[in-house]
């Protein structure tokens, strides 16, 4: 079909089964029942991204949906996650992608499994959640971490999680009460690498940054690196957000402020359904993007970012 995009979407989310609707290990995570059995079930998500037009499925399993929002975590459930993800990508060729589970703030013990699934497992990358018990990505403790995704040149997805307060939030304002805490938690990450000295770290690092947290552009316009002067002559880090979903009017946001080549497709699937290649493509045109900011947009980007070039 003349003028097809490829898609990738670079904010998906699965499970193991001990994790879902009737699985031994589930804990609390307010996603109703049909969400739960979908994000255990690979073939619904390859079915739907099929149906959809969707290229390549970016898989992720964050330590919030492991362990919750605070306490320990268990380096070998995580070991044993991460080698799951290896091999439904092993069983999937060209159709998935994954990105590593790592808990950045256990220090050298992230350190080390980051080895291990960038080096050994050959995973794209990694996501971290943007907090846990009370540090941001600025603490000392996430220097490991990121010091492996640098030296084997991945990805890493800084994904939103609760807000300590959640309880106010719901109360207050519902589950999208709930939904703006989560985008505070990301963009006090956000501003976390801007204020922290990490950008001048590991200045080939790439991070990604879901779009709940989009509301910190508003700080971070004020100077330093998104300040109007180096945005209006393209001087921007190498931070990325994702759009989750295809609001034309976000979509146009993030593409004026951080650049159509620091736009990447994505949805948060299975709580967002799939991207389409007509819901898509209909909502470049309305954003006002050309054929070459669409393209990087819907995967150009993403398969620059994770090294896969080759459809």
């Amino acid at each position: 079909m003349s003028g097809r995009l490829d898609i990738v979407d670079i904010h998906t989310h699965l499970w193991p089964p001990e994790w879902g609707l009737d699985g031994a290990r589930r804990i609390s995570s307010g996603l109703p029942n049909d969400i739960l059995r979908k994000i255990v079930d690979p073939a619904a998500l390859l079915d739907e991204f099929e149906a959809a037009g969707v290229s390549l499925a970016v898989l992720s399993t964050t330590v919030e949906s492991l362990f919750g929002v605070a306490g320990p975590v268990d380096t070998e459930v995580i070991s044993n996650v991460n080698d799951w993800l290896a091999g439904l990508v092993k069983a999937n060729p060209g159709r998935l992608a994954a990105l590593a589970t790592v808990d950045p703030f256990s220090g050298e013990i992230a350190g080390r499994e980051a080895e291990r699934v960038l080096g050994e497992l050959g995973l794209s990358g990694l996501v971290i959640d943007s907090s846990r018990d009370g540090k941001f990505l600025g603490d000392a403790s996430v220097r490991p971490t990121l010091a492996v995704a640098a030296r084997f040149k991945r990805p890493v997805f800084v994904h939103p999680v609760n807000a300590p307060q959640a309880d106010i939030l719901i109360a207050g304002a519902g589950k999208l009460g709930n939904s703006l805490g989560r985008g505070l938690m990301n963009g006090v990450a956000f501003l976390s690498v801007l204020e922290s000295g990490l950008l001048d770290e590991f200045p080939d690092l790439d991070f990604v940054f879901a779009t709940l947290g989009l509301g910190a552009i508003v700080q971070a316009s004020r100077g330093g690196r998104y300040s109007r002067q180096n945005r209006a002559e393209g001087r921007r880090p190498n931070i990325y957000f994702d759009t989750m979903g295809d609001d034309p009017s976000i979509i146009a946001i993030l593409a004026e402020f951080f650049g159509p080549d620091r736009v990447l497709a994505g949805t948060d699937w299975p709580i967002l359904p799939s991207l389409s290649q007509q819901s898509l493509g209909r909502s470049f045109k309305t954003a006002g993007l050309d054929a070459a900011a669409q393209a990087l947009i819907a995967g150009g980007n993403a398969r620059r970012l994770l090294g896969r070039v080759d459809r």
